[in-house]
Formats: C-alpha cells, sequence, structure tokens
C-alpha cells in the first residue's frame, strides 16, 4: 500500500499544483511543463517560434536553427510549495550535414515531505524528482519547412520507488517569412517505460499540439494560437461539487452546450508579444491557457488564474527572461531565464 499512496499524492497533489494536465492518466507529467520562461509568459507553450530561443527546442523541436549555434541556455522557475523545475542546455550547428543540434537536461524537485504511518505518527521524511536528458535535431529540407526530433531518456524517483523511460518527439514548422505567418505541428512522447515503479507499467503523456503564429504587418506584436492534447478531445473532469456550466463558470456534470465549449477552449492556449525598440531588445509578453483556469480557480471566485505575464530583454551579450503565471489565488509561480552564445567569448572559429 506504501507505493500506492506515495504515487497517489504526486499524482493527485503535486501534478495539478505544477502545471495543469490531463491528469490521473500518465507518468512523467513534467514532460508536458514549460522549459522556457518566454514558452511560459505565453500561456505555457509555444511550438510556432522561428526566434532564438534554445530552450524551446523542447517545445517544438523544429524550432532549433542556426541561430543557435553555440547559445547555452539557463532557465530555472519557482513554485508552489516549495517545488522547482529547470532546464540547462546548449545548441550546436554541423555545417557538413546542414543539421543543427542540441543537448538538454530538464529536472523538478518537489521537496521534502513527512513520512507517516496509517495513523498519522510521523515516521521519517522522503524526496521525489524527476529529471529528463535530452538530444534532438532539426534540418530544413526546404526553404519554408523545417522538421526535427527529440531524444529522451527520463528517470524518475518517488521516495524510494524508481521508474525510467524513454520518449521521442517528432516536430515540424513552416515559416513564411514573406507574410510572417508561421504554423507548427508536434507528436510529444511516444515511448513507453522501461523499468516500472513496481510491476505494472503506465503510459507516458502522450501530446498532439498544432500551433500558428502571425506578426501583423503594421504593429510589432505576434499573436499565437496552440492547440494541445489533440489527441484526447474530453479534457473535463469530474466535480461533484460544482453545479455551473459555462466559459467563465464553474464545471458543470450535464452534457450541455455550455461544457462543450468550456472543453473546447481548454484546448487552446493564447499567446501575444509585443517588440518594443528600434532593435527590438525588449518584448512584453502574455498569455491565457483556459484548462490552467478551470483545473486550478476556485469555484463561483473570479481570479486571474491561468494568466500569465512575462517580458525578455536583452544587454549587451546575455538575453534575460522572466515570466509569472497565476496558478491559484493562493500564489503563483515564476520563471527565469538566462541565456548567451558561447562564440561571444570564445570567437566564431571555435564553436
Amino acid at each position: 500500500m506504501k507505493i500506492f499512496y506515495s504515487l497517489l499524492f504526486f499524482t493527485t497533489v503535486l501534478s495539478p499544483i505544477v502545471y495543469s494536465q490531463v491528469g490521473g492518466s500518465s507518468i512523467y507529467t513534467f514532460l508536458n511543463s514549460s522549459s522556457s520562461a518566454r514558452a511560459t509568459a505565453l500561456g505555457g507553450t509555444i511550438i510556432t517560434d522561428p526566434g532564438s530561443d534554445l530552450a524551446l527546442a523542447l517545445e517544438n523541436p523544429a524550432q532549433l536553427n542556426e541561430q543557435m549555434n553555440g547559445q547555452i541556455s539557463f532557465q530555472h522557475q519557482f513554485i508552489q510549495l516549495g517545488i522547482q523545475s529547470g532546464y540547462v542546455g546548449f545548441g550546436k550547428f554541423i555545417p557538413s550535414k546542414k543539421i543543427m543540434t542540441h543537448g538538454a537536461i530538464k529536472y523538478i524537485g518537489y521537496g521534502t515531505f513527512e513520512q507517516t504511518d496509517e495513523f498519522g505518527n510521523q515516521i521519517g521524511e522522503f524526496k521525489g524528482n524527476e529529471v529528463s536528458l535530452q538530444l534532438g535535431a532539426s534540418y530544413q529540407v526546404y526553404e519554408k519547412l523545417h522538421i526535427g526530433a527529440n531524444v529522451k531518456f527520463i528517470q524518475s524517483s518517488l521516495d524510494v520507488y524508481r521508474s525510467s523511460g524513454m520518449a521521442l518527439d517528432l516536430g515540424a514548422l513552416y515559416i513564411d517569412t514573406a507574410s510572417n505567418f508561421t504554423v507548427g505541428l508536434v507528436i510529444k512522447q511516444m515511448g513507453s517505460q522501461l523499468t516500472s515503479y513496481e510491476d505494472t507499467r503506465e503510459n507516458l503523456p502522450l501530446n498532439v499540439l498544432v500551433g500558428i503564429s502571425k506578426r501583423l504587418k503594421h504593429l510589432p506584436f505576434r499573436l499565437s494560437l496552440t492547440w494541445h492534447h489533440l489527441n484526447k478531445w474530453n479534457l473535463l473532469y469530474d466535480d461533484p461539487n460544482s453545479q455551473e456550466g459555462g466559459f467563465f463558470g464553474g464545471f458543470q456534470l450535464l452534457e450541455n452546450e455550455a461544457t462543450k465549449t468550456d472543453n473546447f477552449f481548454r484546448h487552446i492556449i493564447f499567446g501575444g508579444e509585443m517588440y518594443l525598440g528600434k532593435k527590438e531588445l525588449l518584448s512584453l509578453r502574455v498569455g491565457y491557457n483556459h484548462q490552467l483556469k478551470q483545473e486550478l480557480s476556485v469555484t463561483n471566485l473570479r481570479s486571474l488564474t491561468g494568466i500569465s505575464l512575462g517580458f525578455g530583454f536583452r544587454v549587451k551579450k546575455f538575453q534575460f527572461d522572466y515570466a509569472t503565471v497565476r496558478r491559484h489565488f493562493g500564489g503563483s509561480s515564476h520563471h527565469l531565464g538566462l541565456s548567451t552564445n558561447l562564440r561571444y567569448f570564445t570567437g566564431n572559429g571555435i564553436l
């Protein structure tokens, strides 16, 4: 029974605190959390960005491009209850193969918890953490189309229980520079456990995403829409305490037009980014994640849950990014990013 209560704690209590998800159906759900402060500010993910943010390669490997050659990126997120997650990545372009590659480590630490017996007496402490080692590459098929892949080795430790797995991401990115229009497609977390916590093997958090983004012609603003979990239409959950339904209200068990509309918008993430300055060295970002709002807000209480804000700016050789997300009326999470290019310090000939 000990393994049951430990896993039940992590899957039903911690995971919704970290990020909105299709809960209770898979393991290693930290893989679906944002690795980039920029992505966090834009609602939790962005798969249609042709820019130079290396951490976005974990959102869509096809976003890897030659601008990221030599880049090193550090991202760290502070979440409620002492939970912290982070990312470290490095990008390298291989001219002879015309392939852009990257390597990354993504991790999450759930902190230290009291261990009790069945009577509630404290008998010790335990920790939980998960890490993913990732290698990826992208290739420009022709002028407007990029394809990419990530391979992941996952290690999970929950109390004394261990599990490992392998996963594959496949992505595509279509970039029309003439109209500043981008389309992305990603299939994430295809794979399986190598070793299970006990005897039962569990599913990985498969996620199929489609996204579009458009930079406006007469305004330095990019709008993005991302549809996630297209492999699972029903993202609603049973909430017997909620008696109201609708886009802005609580959840209603009856299958009516309000709940259908609610479920439809749970699949969509809205993001916007405004570029400021002559060289656009400063950007302001905003996002809205309806699934996050519906799953983590308190019924019948209006709040800013699901709304994310952030900014990014460049100072000489360094790019700084920040994002904050209102995950619950009790607090927000904060995501920091710092990146630079090692070629600034070593010379183009070395990297």
